[in-house]
């Protein structure tokens, strides 16, 4: 529902986009080139003091190294394991993978892995849809014999209440199963005796198995002779044996007297032998079922490693943006052997700002802000026009403060540190084999730095956590398994107690001063660009570039 929603305002207001999803810089001024996050939260934004998503114009580069081949992905993960080391944390928000087909010998063990994947997954789900169709066979006969039992007066350990569920010591999935004690005594028997539905019995004696006792002799066969012979034969009690004393409680003819009388011992005597042979049958039935779930969720456990490892293995083709680049660039001629790897991720640490003459950092531990404010959670998460629900429509108010216990518990974010250094790193990886057979291996560093405030920092790490969240959805979709997200999109609605006051300022162009905007810095000239900007740029960014250069020989 919150998809469809989020889609019929997309047509109405096809300017709608998630307002932190681009952090790319112009290369030769240094802004930022999403213009409305630049105009909200740079000098002068109306956002400014609710959030803070700023970067240094120089804090951007893209560094070029070519090498043999291995000397790149050396780098690169030489960084990572220097990045932590330096105490950021890292994670992998994009990957994908592209090889040229005349890059056989690369093509085909990719190709191979992919197609062996494939056959897994496909043979996996063949296993799966077999034992889903023999479960559904077997809940089909688990329900007839349910019903059977249930004319025969047995409930399931919920219905006959507390005393009996903890007597027979059922487990919790078992709560809705028939309790399928035997009558170990006179009491236990009378009381399931008392619920027992002799007339529904009956009339399945007469219809399923009565019947096959042929032409002429089975009660539907020779009701034309007595019409009122089934009516009868529904009014009898189990202890009506004797043929005088139907005819007098009836008011019937002997002739029909014999024949209920005897139609009623058959009655009984199948009712004594079937009500064993059911039990016995409903108890294998059970087990039957039980174990083909719990084939039916082993096959599917076993199925999502590979699904997820094809999913992993993302062709760059398949983006829209990356297929009409690639009939462009120079990099991708189709008659050479090439191959292409991107890895994105973003890097973050928390900044405790510097300060002159002022309390020391542990003030801010005995003032922490909330990152999920309703500031936020208007703004920047649940806004229809540029929060995170453009980008991913089905998150909800539950899943945002379920995830944001999570970022809290796993050190992701800590709530005595209002602002983060984040860098989005990118590393573009391109092999080419010549005609000769020699081999090189080509790699782009893109590193870009964001300051950010921690609620902003929060929507990012919110991201990370819905993609997590939409390829865990995508493996379940593709077993059949129902994924549900729990709880409703929150309004975002405010009553303003002083809208009115400063609807009278506006109209004079006269601004708003006496109220506070948020937790965050303000002032952009005098605070943000020399206590957040600059030393952030100097401490983290240079040291992380100049790794790279150190690493890549530059310079040398």
């Amino acid at each position: 529902m919150l998809s469809n929603e989020v889609a019929i305002m997309a047509k109405k207001n096809p300017e709608r986009k998630y307002i932190m999803d681009n952090f790319e810089k112009d290369p030769l001024g240094g802004e930022l080139k999403n213009k409305p996050l630049s105009d909200k939260c740079g000098p002068g934004g109306e956002w400014l003091g609710h959030v803070l998503v700023a970067s240094p114009f120089e804090a951007r580069v893209n560094l070029d190294f070519t090498g043999p081949v291995g000397s790149t992905t050396g780098v690169y993960y030489s960084l990572m394991f220097q990045l932590g080391k330096w105490e950021f944390l890292v994670q992998k928000a994009d990957e994908w993978i592209e090889v040229s087909p005349v890059h056989a010998q690369y093509y085909q063990l990719t190709q191979k892995q992919k197609e062996d994947l494939e056959g897994k997954i496909k043979q996996g789900l063949v296993s799966v849809s077999q034992a889903v169709a023999d479960y559904e066979l077997l809940l089909h006969d688990k329900r007839k014999y349910t019903e059977m039992l249930r004319y025969l007066g047995y409930r399931t350990p919920t219905e006959l209440g507390d005393k009996d569920i903890k007597a027979h010591s059922h487990q919790p999935e078992e709560i809705s199963d028939l309790c399928t004690m035997v009558d170990n005594d006179k009491k236990t028997k009378d009381e399931r005796t008392k619920r027992s539905d002799n007339h529904s019995l009956k009339a399945v004696f007469v219809d399923q198995v009565d019947i096959h006792t042929g032409e002429g002799i089975s009660i539907r066969s020779i009701v034309s002779r007595w019409p009122t012979l089934i009516s009868d034969f529904m009014r009898l009690d189990d202890s009506d044996m004797e043929p005088g004393a139907v005819m007098k409680k009836l008011d019937i003819s002997r002739a029909e007297a014999v024949v209920l009388v005897t139609k009623n011992k058959l009655f009984m005597e199948w009712k004594n032998l079937f009500l064993p042979e059911l039990l016995s049958r409903y108890i294998r039935i059970l087990e039957l079922a039980n174990s083909r779930k719990k084939s039916v969720d082993e096959y599917r456990e076993w199925v999502k490693p590979y699904v997820a490892r094809h999913k992993l293995i993302e062709e760059g083709l398949s983006s829209p943006e990356r297929r009409a680049s690639s009939r462009t660039s120079f990099m991708t001629p189709v008659g050479h052997a090439l191959s292409f790897a991107s890895i994105e991720a973003w890097v973050w640490k928390d900044f405790l700002t510097p300060e002159i003459y002022k309390v020391a950092g542990d003030s801010f531990a005995r003032n922490p802000v909330d990152a999920y404010d309703s500031w936020t959670k208007k703004n920047l998460i649940f806004s229809n026009n540029f929060g995170l629900i453009v980008k991913h429509p089905w998150i909800t108010d539950e899943w945002v403060k379920d995830k944001k216990v999570e970022v809290y518990r796993d050190g992701w974010l800590n709530p005595n540190r209002h602002y983060y250094s984040f860098f989005v790193i990118k590393f573009m990886r391109t092999n080419m084999r010549s005609a000769t057979g020699d081999e090189l291996e080509d790699g782009q560093f893109d590193v870009n730095l964001v300051v950010m405030s921690q609620n902003a920092m929060f929507v990012k790490l919110l991201e990370l956590k819905a993609k997590q969240e939409e390829f865990n959805k995508y493996v379940d979709s593709i077993l059949g398994i129902p994924h549900y997200i729990k709880g409703l999109r929150p309004s975002t609605k405010e009553n303003n107690p002083f809208g009115h006051v400063k609807s009278f300022f506006d109209t004079f162009s006269i601004p708003l001063k006496f109220s506070k905007k948020g937790p965050y810095e303000r002032d952009w000239d005098e605070r943000i660009t020399k206590y957040y900007l600059a030393p952030i740029a100097g401490d983290r960014y240079v040291p992380i570039v100049n790794f790279i250069k150190q690493k890549i020989g530059y310079g040398k």
